[in-house]
């Protein structure tokens, strides 16, 4: 924890220090530390700005990597690239082979907690600053907000975490785990705080979009009480949302997550990327999923397991390519790079046509906005909220409004039935977004479900691309739904840290 933090602080005045020219041509004009910074409204707000850059860092292996682990961890995706040796540690993970030094928790540890540290820097920070009381109050509600949505990040991989909530040196003894229970609690006081003055969505200029707001306070608040099956509490956050009018399902499922759709109707919170010249400020996750033949990477492949659950929906073709499919003109028959390719298929949702792409780099400056939470999400949490709460009607209403924007019939079912519809819902509107494998261990169907993917592969499975793998042979109920604290920390902590069970 304590080289962690370390790092963070070095990261944070690095960033706030200047940009990317040739530093190291120009002369000295002076060291920027922390004692000497906030000392302007525009340094407070750069400082703010610094949250956002690292939920998205500049290069793949940072944190773009780490979101397609809620696929590859569940019975939606494979690795995907079959290259002996190429990512070992991230195909360990998609196999359940995970042990605590796997480079991929390290790094989504690290930085979680710089986001956390550059939040903390700003909320201590700003309150003595010479700007507004207006931005104080702004600035200091996204920090908090961005604070909340790296605990939740961290939480829901690893349980309870260490809650740092000031800064803190290097020479400080290590600050042990919190309860999965306290670290919610914290993540709902900085979203409730957040919300006070964040404003809506519609309230931003076209300059602000894409930073927090009152609906993504809420939105998130709603989840953080789902996750802990706390519905009376997150029905009213949830039911907010939708009163608000303030997103829509307008927006074509196939415009959903296409570059040329930025922060649509539907976007609750989304991170920003976008093509610069100088800056590294795109999304890896274009390449780092596309297919080897057509200059991507080849991980997080889809399974024939979700093609075959998702058979007669509309949204599959706007979910997998699939070895061989029409995508567009420069791709009739697609070309998923058999060889290199766990499954024959890719991820249509991160595809980005040839004309979109830029010209060099692409892997650090893809324009496609990362979406991290949408009203369709939002939706069918609510859909579960209603259920718990003895409201069916209401529950059917919601998913019904998600199934109607791409023409299904509207569901019927009650009971037990009508929650299973709901988890099938989700599966089909939110497949290869990274959710799966947090909402499969949340509903506690995690092994049943890894367990059916395991013998559906060996046993039952007649496809010509990923039939016989072996996913799921080292799966162990009780151990995989959580991921190990990386060794690293546990090892600094001197056992202050203490490990998850079973790693």
């Amino acid at each position: 924890m304590k080289i962690y933090i370390r790092y963070s602080i070095i990261l944070f005045t690095l960033l706030i220090a200047g940009g990317c020219e040739n530093i190291l041509d120009k002369p000295i004009q002076g060291l920027q530390v922390k004692e000497n910074y906030f000392a302007t409204e525009e340094e407070c707000q750069r400082a703010v700005f610094a949250c956002y850059e690292s939920l998205s860092p500049d290069d793949w292996w940072q944190l773009d990597f780490f979101w397609m682990v809620g696929d590859v961890c569940s019975d939606e995706a494979f690795k995907g690239n079959s290259i002996e040796g190429d990512q070992r540690d991230f195909g360990n993970l998609a196999n359940f082979n995970i042990q605590s030094n796997n480079e991929w928790l390290e790094f989504k540890w690290l930085f979680s907690y710089t986001t956390i540290m550059r939040c903390n820097l700003v909320i201590e920070n700003v309150p003595g600053s010479p700007s507004s009381q207006e931005n104080k109050d702004l600035f200091i509600a996204e920090a908090k907000f961005l604070r909340a949505f790296s605990y939740f990040e961290l939480v829901k991989n690893y349980g309870g975490v260490p809650l740092v909530l000031s800064e803190v040196t290097a020479d400080e003894p290590a600050i042990p785990r919190s309860t999965e229970e306290a670290v919610y609690t914290q993540i709902i006081q900085d979203l409730k705080d957040a919300a006070n003055y964040l404003p809506y969505k519609s309230e931003q200029t076209a300059a602000e979009i894409g930073r927090a707001t009152k609906g993504a306070a809420h939105a998130y608040i709603a989840k953080a009480y789902v996750y802990q099956e706390k519905w009376d509490e997150a029905k009213p956050y949830a039911d907010s949302i939708v009163q608000s009018m303030e997103y829509n399902l307008d927006d074509s499922f196939e415009d959903v997550w296409s570059v040329q759709n930025p922060n649509g109707n539907g976007s609750i919170f989304e991170l920003q990327h976008s093509d610069h010249d100088v800056h590294y400020i795109g999304s890896a996750l274009p390449v780092l999923s596309r297919s080897r033949a057509d200059g991507g990477w080849g991980f997080g492949t889809p399974s024939s397991y979700l093609e075959n659950a998702m058979a007669g929906d509309p949204r599959l073709q706007w979910t997998i390519i699939k070895e061989g499919d029409n995508v567009d003109a420069d791709h009739p028959a697609y070309d998923t790079q058999l060889s290199e390719n766990e499954s024959g298929r890719i991820n249509r949702k991160y595809y980005i046509p040839i004309s979109d792409r830029p010209s060099e780099w692409e892997h650090a400056r893809s324009p496609l906005n990362h979406i991290v939470f949408r009203y369709a999400d939002l939706l069918l949490l609510q859909a579960e909220i209603l259920y718990h709460t003895s409201d069916e009607g209401g529950a059917r209403n919601a998913v019904n409004e998600v199934r109607n924007r791409v023409g299904l019939t509207p569901i019927a079912s009650s009971g037990p039935n009508l929650l299973l519809a709901i988890y099938k819902e989700r599966q089909m509107e939110l497949a290869m977004e990274g959710h799966r494998y947090y909402d499969l261990k949340r509903t506690g169907r995690l092994t049943e479900v890894i367990q059916d993917f395991y013998d559906y592969n060996q046993n039952r499975s007649t496809d010509p691309y990923d039939a016989g793998h072996n996913k799921g042979a080292l799966f162990r109920p009780g151990i995989h739904e959580l991921f190990p604290i990386p060794a690293s920390e546990v090892l600094r902590s001197e056992g202050v840290i203490e490990q998850n069970t079973g790693y």
